[in-house]
């Protein structure tokens, strides 16, 4: 399975939820979203997210994007503040 065939199965899946664009860095906010949400430690998705301090990761974390407003509710996680 190439990257390409992977890109085309998400862009579709968000079609189907009504997202008509999504890009790849919006991916990595849903995870680190989901990571927030299910209770993992801030320091593993740190880590997995490439970020050298904790403070950047908390800063990512809690930016107001439309992400947030969009894909979030389209996909029910609801927030953990």
């Amino acid at each position: 399975m190439t990257e390409k065939v992977v890109w085309y199965v998400v862009r579709n899946f968000a079609k189907s939820l009504g997202i008509e664009k999504i890009a790849l860095h919006d991916l990595r906010h849903i995870w680190a979203r989901l990571c927030q949400v299910a209770g993992g430690e801030l320091e593993q998705f740190q880590f997995f997210l490439g970020h050298v301090s904790v403070q950047t990761t908390e800063r990512y974390l809690g930016s107001e994007r439309k992400i947030r407003e969009t894909v979030n509710d389209r996909i029910a996680i609801e927030s953990a503040e």
